[in-house]
């Protein structure tokens, strides 16, 4: 498949997904194309679409569910139906393979008390101009932000794990399945682990049999700022500061996606669900000015020559919810191709879990010795270092 299509589609994907994670409006009137069946005391089906990703703010844990809806087979049948210059070659269907037998799961915690639409209010309200300044501010910072649980899985068993709390990151991987799909051999990275200090050692051999390995970032923060070296780390983030994200034009765009839904989108309900249908143009106009100031204009003018390509005006994608309560986003992706094929399934399905359980931090981790690693750098080079000259 060319590039333009696949830029289509990530494209359209992320633009559902801004719309909806904004919470797709706050609540609007009847939309044209609306069915009759959502004109009941629960409100429009627009107005449904909105309430469904506004219980996700008011809920405390989350899970997600991220993977490729297709198969080989289907695959092979839009292949075949498009011009020879978007038919899959060898490496699009060796990528497929893999990410057919995929997924991303992630599971969200809000600290313990609280809502997601708290921990939205308290970022907002958390001055971070550079917590690099602060250890103490930085470290209630990063327990004010809850917990995540994410993994890549492949084949029904976890690829790489992470998991994150308070502070604490911890990491397991499946070194010989990835030794494997990568096409490289273990045994010759693990033979050269005895010839590390047995502070790396340590947690890179746990890590390659499978076990968990937990990092202290408090901890490492607070080993800086003893060393002298959080000041050159903060004035390192200071000269970047200028081409960081600025959050109000963050905002600003996200009003505007609001407000474009509003106005702009129609919802039908259908079987299971709620269909979308989102103005590429209007939406692009509404947004323009918005990701000028967050991208500038040469990167929109790129991006709106890019849509003005897409097959259809409209960019669709189903909501699904049930009693109210998001239960997941689905696109379907052969809305991007020249030549879509009615009777093969190709999408990307985000399920979603309002009543996960809470992130369960792991246990019999092996820490990494934060100290035990500063102490293999010369203490003359960790001088320099928090002087600003550099080893």
């Amino acid at each position: 498949m060319t590039t333009r299509s696949k830029a289509m589609a990530f494209a359209g994907f992320g633009l559902a997904a801004a719309v909806g994670i904004t919470g797709c409006g706050s609540g609007s009137d009847s939309a044209d194309g609306e069915t009759g069946s959502g004109s009941n005391s629960g409100g429009t089906p627009k107005e449904k679409v909105a309430a469904a990703f506004q219980s996700l703010n008011g809920s405390s844990n989350a899970g997600f569910t991220l993977k490729l809806d297709s198969s080989t087979a289907d695959l092979e049948k839009i292949s075949a139906a498009q011009d020879s210059s978007e038919k899959l070659d060898a490496e699009d269907k060796k990528t497929f393979g893999y990410l057919l037998k995929g997924s991303v799961t992630m599971n969200v915690s809000a600290p313990e008390g609280k809502t997601f639409a708290d921990v939205t209010k308290d970022s907002a309200a958390t001055k971070s101009d550079n917590l690099l300044k602060d250890p103490a501010a930085f470290e209630a910072a990063l327990k004010n932000s809850g917990s995540v649980a994410t993994s890549v899985v492949y084949d029904g068993s976890g690829l790489v794990d992470f998991v994150s709390k308070d502070g604490l990151f911890y990491l397991r991987a499946d070194a010989d399945k990835i030794a494997t799909l990568s096409g490289q051999n273990l045994s010759s990275l693990t033979s050269t682990l005895g010839q590390l200090p047995p502070v790396i050692a340590t947690p890179a051999q746990k890590l390659f049999d499978g076990q968990w390995v937990s990092l202290d970032l408090v901890k490492t923060v607070q080993i800086l700022d003893k060393q002298g070296l959080l000041d050159e780390l903060s004035k390192s983030q200071d000269a970047t500061a200028a081409d960081a994200v600025d959050p109000a034009k963050v905002q600003s765009l996200i009003t505007s996606l609001e407000a474009s839904y509003d106005s702009d989108s129609q919802v039908t309900e259908v079987d299971g669900g709620y269909q979308v249908s989102v103005p590429y143009e209007k939406t692009a106009d509404a947004i323009n000015d918005d990701l000028v100031a967050l991208i500038g204009a040469d990167e929109v003018a790129d991006f709106r020559k890019e849509l003005k390509q897409a097959p259809n005006k409209d960019l669709v994608f189903t909501v699904k919810a049930d009693d109210d309560k998001l239960t997941g986003v689905n696109i379907d992706l052969k809305q991007f191709l020249t030549k879509p094929v009615e009777d093969a399934t190709f999408a990307v399905d985000l399920a979603v879990d309002t009543d996960a359980s809470a992130v369960q931090v792991p246990t019999g981790a092996t820490a990494v010795d934060i100290q035990g690693l500063f102490n293999l750098i010369p203490a003359d080079s960790l001088a320099g270092l928090a002087q600003g000259s550099g080893l």
